[in-house]
């Protein structure tokens, strides 16, 4: 048997998610902010009222957790235990 090699390329969906808006229209209601600057602290303006929570993966993919405050309805803060870079999806 011949050896065969095999690639696999993984790539991350793309996720849109709307919801009617108070006058009716449809509503962005979701953010993705990509923190291109490693840090340990990720401030976020997501604009999207209130306090939402955030999904973080590392630039490897990898699902991190960190302690999240919120300064403003607009704006949360996500603090980890070791900088590093990636994509917060703010829900």
């Amino acid at each position: 048997m011949a050896d065969e090699t095999v690639v696999v390329q993984v790539t991350q969906p793309i996720i849109r998610v709307t919801a009617p808006g108070p006058q009716g229209g449809a509503a962005q209601i979701f953010y993705v902010h990509t923190q291109a600057v490693a840090s340990a602290t990720w401030t976020i303006n997501h604009n999207l009222g209130g306090e939402p929570t955030a999904v973080v993966l590392d630039s490897a993919g990898t699902q991190c957790e960190g302690t999240f405050s919120y300064p403003s309805k607009n704006t949360m803060v996500i603090t980890f235990t070791a900088a590093f870079t990636g994509t917060a999806y703010v829900i």
